[in-house]
């Protein structure tokens, strides 16, 4: 296993995302990360998820039109403190005849060589094994409306 593909891994078991259909074009992803995972591993999932979603609803190209980032801690003067992360993007899939497929993404280059495993998974990464020979349990990715 590659260094990259272990990095993905363990952001993938610290983070949850949704997704939310707001036209037949776009939608909004919204991912929630443990401390371990950082915002960098939030706007890593959430982006990888994108990616996922546009495939699934049978397009290749698409392209960011907002994008946000937010943290907040949690617990208390007992347990400690954690800092939570919170990436939320808005995803408008573009359709390869049109005048902005030049400029805009390529779900499948996105998700790499492997793109059809992730897609069949239906999730950005899979998640490591939870302790010794153990696995841990799968994170959904939730469809609002579905």
């Amino acid at each position: 296993m590659s260094g990259m593909t272990a990095l993905l891994l363990m952001l993938a078991a610290c983070a949850q995302t949704q997704i939310q259909p707001m036209s037949k074009d776009t939608f909004k992803v919204a991912t929630h990360a443990a401390p371990a995972c950082g915002p960098a591993g939030a706007r890593n999932v959430a982006f990888k998820s994108a990616a996922i979603e546009v495939i699934r609803k049978g397009g290749d190209k698409f392209v960011v039109l907002g994008d946000q980032s937010d943290s907040a801690g949690q617990g208390d003067i007992i347990v400690g403190f954690q800092q939570n992360y919170s990436r939320g993007m808005v995803i408008r899939m573009v359709s390869d005849g049109s005048p902005e497929a030049g400029n805009a993404l390529s779900a499948r280059e996105t998700l790499g060589a492997d793109w059809q495993k992730v897609v069949a998974k239906g999730r950005a990464f899979d998640l490591p094994g939870a302790g010794r020979g153990a696995v841990a349990p799968r994170l959904p990715v939730i469809r609002s409306g579905s």
